[in-house]
């Protein structure tokens, strides 16, 4: 199931979902307007996604721990949603950007917040 967040919910829900999610290993894949897909990051932890500010939609994309391993990808979007699996885990976070690219962070597991009991220590 997609659930599509309101524009006006972006920074908070962006917010919420970085907070729950900050550690979990995922795979950032960003499909062209031409349906090519590449792959920017694989099996790296999510350090963040967050929108700027209230008056710049641009969504900052955090990932990796080590300086040779970040990627920051910046988007900017026009519609943004959560893949939800029927268990109500959050399987991935969807931007499809002005450019017509979707960019899609896919976690390697995916399982609701409350189910996680802690996350390793670094």
């Amino acid at each position: 199931m997609i659930r599509k967040i309101p524009r006006e919910e972006w920074r908070g829900e962006l917010d919420s979902f970085s907070r729950q999610h900050e550690g979990w290993i995922v795979s950032v894949k960003v499909a062209g307007a031409d349906g090519e897909v590449k792959t920017e990051a694989r099996e790296l932890p999510l350090q963040g996604v967050s929108a700027d500010s209230p008056s710049n939609d641009r969504v900052d994309i955090m990932i990796g721990e080590s300086p040779k391993s970040h990627v920051t990808r910046v988007v900017d979007p026009v519609d943004v949603a959560i893949d939800v699996t029927p268990e109500g885990a959050e399987r991935a976070l969807q931007i499809r950007g002005a450019d017509g690219t979707t960019t899609t962070i896919e976690f390697r597991s995916p399982m609701r917040a409350a189910d996680v009991d802690g996350m390793p220590g670094r």
